[in-house]
């Protein structure tokens, strides 16, 4: 199946936008700025959604996960893959197998959207992205124009 190029977008990367103490801060809004001049079209998952609310989920957060969560919901240029027990399982699968790697489950998730989704850039600043064969964005030295 042919997908638009998308890019992912990651909770790291959402964080570090929330958080103006994050190191990773001004990265997220320079990129955050790019994609909106260029109107690029990202793509994320209900397992996001979900780290994003599990990690803001202390009360004085909560309410920033509630906007964040609508935010993404509501945008015409961010797609959310649902969950389904069939992603579930081929996630689980990756998991299971890759006992060599510190990957979460909503990683392997990730992974396995990002492939087949034919997607090769992620807004993060998580390593594991990297391991699996992917660029995080807010990792790279230089903003290129690659993206």
């Amino acid at each position: 199946m042919k997908h638009a190029k998308f890019v992912f977008l990651d909770t790291a990367y959402v964080y570090a936008l929330i958080n103006t103490r994050d190191q990773w801060h001004e990265r997220a809004v320079v990129w955050q700025e790019r994609l909106a001049r260029e109107r690029k079209q990202l793509l994320s998952t209900e397992f996001i959604l979900v780290e994003i609310a599990d990690g803001l989920a202390a009360v004085q957060f909560h309410k920033h996960a509630v906007q964040m969560i609508n935010l993404l919901k509501e945008n015409q240029f961010v797609e959310i893959v649902s969950l389904s027990s069939e992603l579930f399982e081929d996630a689980f699968k990756l998991y299971k197998k890759r006992t060599d790697k510190g990957w979460g489950l909503t990683d392997c998730t990730s992974f396995i959207v990002m492939k087949r989704y034919s997607i090769t850039d992620a807004l993060t600043t998580d390593e594991h992205f990297q391991q699996a064969g992917f660029r995080a964005l807010l990792r790279e030295d230089a903003m290129i124009d690659r993206c």
